[in-house]
């Protein structure tokens, strides 16, 4: 026989619920859903519980986004970058014999910016050789057979979308040069007085190199990735991956289609590297099938005032790839500001794109 509602209202009513009485049951937790199967919010630490082969896998993948993490906050660094020089007081002539001092506390200040980027600088430097090493594992013919994973795959593109956007806000940032021919131009004053400065010269000039040359990373990548040979085959992997992708709607955020559409061009250039390599390229994914992509998606958002263009991307960098530069179907496409404006108007677009 059940109890009824007002004695069983009553007898609750007796109970202390002061913060020392013990629970039978624990304080409830929110339940957390991600939006996509490539996300672990726990990192993958219960991977070790089951005693599977994925271990390795899921230890490269938690570095991966370690680094793609710190990748965000470094553009975050770079995209909030202004520059300092316009701030900076300029002396009278009447005070000219104060020069010196001047100069010390202009060096003091730009420094404290040129830190940043320096640690940019490092940063790209890491996570290249690191992303290079984790696609090198794959060169191997054993470690072929099954490939990586779906989300070791889109580890790899958001870790590279990463470099990309930071070698793209680094070209496009006019300020940096700016501060940084001043900050040069006072180190040589104030390093006058100082001794041991060899290393700080070296230190300097490597930086001036990283700014000064455009897609540096993504030329620093490339070194680390050629190291060894058959990373071309987990290049092809990744476009081949990228095409079907888009072809077919999986990637169906903005986001992620945004994603691939940065990386696709890089990825076609780098794998790219050889006669021999474009050919089997080639037969795995048609030429007219990349063109087709790169038409529907002329410009891609990188930030939300910075975009990139696909067409541009190619035409860019096949300067520096030399062997790129034989893939005339692929370079003549136009960029946006080269369609006419009937063809320009025939590309669709949406509302949600912008």
């Amino acid at each position: 026989m059940g109890v009824p509602i007002e004695e069983a209202i009553a007898a609750l009513s007796t109970f202390s619920l002061e913060d020392d009485q013990p629970e039978v049951q624990g304080p409830g937790f929110w339940v957390s859903a991600e939006g996509g199967a490539t996300i672990s919010p726990i990192e993958y630490s219960d991977v070790a519980a089951y005693r599977l082969s994925l271990s390795e896998d899921t230890k490269a993948i938690h570095q991966l986004n370690i680094l793609i993490q710190e990748g965000k906050e470094m553009g975050s660094v770079l995209y909030t970058y202004r520059s300092c020089v316009k701030a900076l007081p300029q002396l009278p002539d009447s005070m000219k014999q104060s020069q010196a001092d001047l100069y010390l506390e202009t060096y003091q200040v730009l420094d404290l910016e040129m830190s940043r980027l320096r640690e940019i600088q490092r940063w790209q430097a890491s996570a290249a050789s690191k992303l290079a090493a984790d696609m090198q594992r794959f060169s191997r013919p054993e470690r072929r057979i099954n490939g990586p994973t779906v989300t070791h795959l889109w580890s790899m593109l958001k870790l590279l979308d990463v470099l990309i956007q930071l070698d793209h806000l680094k070209n496009a940032k006019a300020s940096i040069p700016n501060d940084f021919s001043w900050y040069k131009r006072t180190f040589t004053q104030v390093s006058v007085q100082w001794q041991d400065t060899d290393s700080m010269r070296e230190e300097l000039d490597d930086l001036q190199i990283f700014l000064s040359t455009r897609w540096a990373i993504l030329l620093n990548l490339h070194v680390e990735m050629f190291r060894v040979n058959n990373v071309e085959d987990i290049l092809q992997v990744l476009i081949v991956f990228i095409v079907e992708s888009l072809e077919l709607n999986f990637a169906l955020l903005f986001l992620e289609r945004h994603t691939l559409l940065r990386v696709l061009p890089v990825l076609v250039v780098l794998a790219a590297s050889s006669v021999k390599d474009s050919e089997s390229l080639y037969k795995r994914v048609k030429v007219n099938r990349l063109i087709n992509i790169f038409k529907n998606d002329p410009v891609v958002p990188a930030f939300p005032d910075l975009h990139l263009s696909p067409a541009a991307i190619l035409k860019e960098l096949s300067t520096y790839f030399p062997k790129f530069s034989a893939q005339t179907r692929l370079l003549t496409l136009p960029a946006p500001h080269e369609l006419p404006l009937r063809e320009a108007q025939e590309y669709p677009f949406s509302v949600s794109d912008f």
